[in-house]
């Protein structure tokens, strides 16, 4: 079976505004009244965010295998395996996340349910912290505009129709009397997936800090920028026991939004982070993403931002 790298939420709490989060699957068991001696029934129950493919197939992977399933009108089928303990992956089409479950004992003389909930890859993700500084060689009246590729959901300061100002050497800007240390913007936006020609790097939670510090170094970033960047990601990652990171530079950064700087700067740096939690050892061979440190002559200016895959698949080749 092709693996793919998916993260499971499942979770049945409420938040505090009452919204209950819909778990991937769950299980319940039945008495099987007419027991198969070829071993015990599972019985798979599909449910989708959006319209199902006509298709009607799903593939199955129990402890590794690799199974073609055909579903019936209702979404649902039935298979005998042997009883066991088993760790199971679900994949419909790439419309849809692919859905591993902990592990699910098959027990002799019950029917094990499986209900699975088929969330849309394409789900709306808060692309995080993307901030701006500007660093004209001296004190410079100028404008930005920014063009997001989704819905902007927060500025500082306030973005409404522009940002107009006087930018300083440090990177700070003033607008309208105040001082402000940089540009921030969040939105909601669609992407899914890394980039399987960059590459990336595997971290593991105790070397957060450090791999990270290395490689902005590698990007050419300063002091102040390492930490604006570390202490707003790091906590983040570390809450995981290994995460898969891949940075997008520069014009490749125009899928999340767009800046026009006028006067235009010397070099415009993006570097937007992507990141997702994996399970330790799931992604091995992958090859190291190459880094090379962004041109910060003249007037410069430089954004970085990030987005979670949470629920999204690695590429097959990044594997």
């Amino acid at each position: 079976m092709r693996i793919l790298l998916f993260f499971l939420l499942i979770s049945s709490n409420l938040f505090s505004n009452k919204l209950e989060v819909i778990p991937d699957y769950f299980v319940h068991y039945e008495k099987d009244p007419t027991p198969s001696a070829k071993g015990s029934k599972i019985k798979i129950i599909c449910e989708f965010d959006s319209d199902y493919n006509p298709s009607r197939e799903l593939r199955l992977g129990i402890n590794g295998s690799d199974e073609l399933i055909k579903l019936n009108e209702k979404n649902e089928c039935i298979v005998i395996r042997k009883s066991q303990k088993a760790v199971f992956q679900f994949f419909h089409d790439f419309n849809f996340q692919e859905i591993e479950t902990d592990t699910i004992e098959i027990k002799a003389g019950q029917i094990t349910i499986i209900s699975l909930h088929f969330k849309n890859q394409n789900e709306m993700r808060p692309v995080k912290k993307p901030v701006i500084y500007l660093y004209p060689e001296s004190d410079t009246e100028l404008s930005v505009q920014l063009k997001t590729k989704g819905e902007l959901t927060f500025s500082y300061p306030d973005y409404s129709k522009g940002w107009k100002g006087t930018a300083h050497p440090d990177g700070s800007i003033d607008i309208d009397g105040t001082h402000y240390p940089y540009l921030f913007w969040e939105s909601e936006q669609r992407f899914n997936s890394f980039d399987s020609r960059l590459g990336g790097f595997v971290i593991n939670r105790k070397n957060v800090v450090e791999s990270l510090e290395n490689h902005l170094s590698e990007l050419g970033f300063n002091d102040k920028e390492k930490t604006d960047f570390i202490t707003f990601w790091g906590p983040q990652l570390q809450q995981h026991e290994e995460v898969m990171i891949q940075f997008v530079l520069n014009d490749a950064c125009d899928e999340f939004a767009t800046l026009d700087i006028n006067p235009k700067p010397a070099h415009l740096n993006r570097v937007y982070m992507i990141w997702a939690h994996i399970t330790p050892g799931e992604v091995e061979l992958i090859k190291p993403q190459i880094l090379k440190k962004l041109d910060r002559t003249g007037f410069d200016v430089l954004e970085w931002g990030g987005i979670e895959l949470v629920g999204s698949a690695v590429d097959d080749q990044l594997e």
